[in-house]
């Protein structure tokens, strides 16, 4: 037997006499992954334990390692705003093309705009349209560049700002969740934002989907408590309101060193790769993602 971090970054035990009779595919804090039944650490209630992997229950987590880390994301600016124009029509009386914000009562405009003076110069007016959205120069042409992180993160902290809320109380900030309202052909943008999900995942950041079905269409509801990405988040955040403390990142490292002394004093753990896991855990990105 061998403990190691696993092909999807899972802290896991190789037992040569398990059978391999099926493949297994879970999602767990938003990420999802498929793999035949192997020995896992898993994390319950606060308490670390070995169980198979076909073996894994609701409320349980499993351990997530990656030696990258997205520390020093720059704010896009640019990439920001075209968050809001995600929603857009044409009016045939001037010609030209506008964006809006649908569902957006008058008496939350202030509060919106409030909120985006800090980040840039758009304004939300209330027209015959609706609420509709300034925008002080026009949207480049990026379909051919490959986005990078801080595009993607910048773009995300848009529709939070907008379509969102920070889940926090007394300075700790513990979520995001993120509610836009699909209808008629901006139906299709579900692709989009299932692109931006995937990307980030691909960047070892995790947000949770849920697709619920309304008489309009759909609420496309992001969620997420992945401290990296509230870490960042925070930092954005701070011209408005400054976080003392990120819920998951405190858990994370005190879990961590729990972690530790799990593996080194447990007796089932096998002695094949001990340390090169231990020395990831402490040198690399740990994540507890809860199935």
């Amino acid at each position: 037997m061998r403990i190691s971090f696993d092909q999807n970054k899972l802290l896991s035990i190789q037992n040569e006499n398990i059978p391999q009779t099926k493949e297994y595919t879970y999602t767990t804090g938003g990420y999802t992954f498929s793999d035949f039944d192997k020995g896992m650490i898993v994390l319950h209630k606060k308490d670390f334990k070995i169980t198979n992997l076909k073996n894994l229950w609701d409320g349980m987590n499993v351990v997530f390692c990656t030696k990258e880390n997205n520390d020093n994301i720059i704010f896009q600016q640019e990439i920001f705003e075209d968050a809001l124009r995600l929603f857009n029509g044409f009016d045939e009386e001037t010609g030209q093309r506008y964006f809006f914000i649908p569902g957006l009562w008058e008496k939350d405009m202030q509060e919106k705009n409030d909120l985006l003076k800090h980040f840039s110069k758009c304004e939300i007016k209330k027209t015959s349209k609706g609420a509709m959205v300034e925008l002080q120069h026009a949207k480049e042409d990026r379909t051919n560049e490959k986005p990078q992180i801080e595009d993607i993160l910048s773009y995300l902290f848009g529709l939070t700002l907008i379509y969102g809320k920070f889940d926090a109380k007394k300075g700790e900030l513990a979520s995001i969740k993120i509610q836009i309202p699909l209808f008629g052909q901006y139906l299709a943008q579900q692709e989009m934002l299932d692109k931006i999900i995937n990307e980030l995942q691909e960047s070892s950041i995790f947000l949770k989907v849920d697709k619920l079905t309304n008489k309009n269409g759909i609420t496309y509801q992001i969620s997420s408590n992945d401290y990296e990405l509230l870490e960042i988040f925070a930092k954005w955040y701070e011209p408005i309101e400054k976080f003392e403390k990120i819920t998951k990142s405190v858990f994370t490292q005190d879990m961590k060193i729990k972690l530790i002394d799990f593996l080194e004093k447990n007796t089932e753990i096998p002695s094949d790769g001990k340390s090169e896991v231990l020395n990831q855990i402490k040198n690399g990105t740990i994540k507890f993602l809860m199935k």
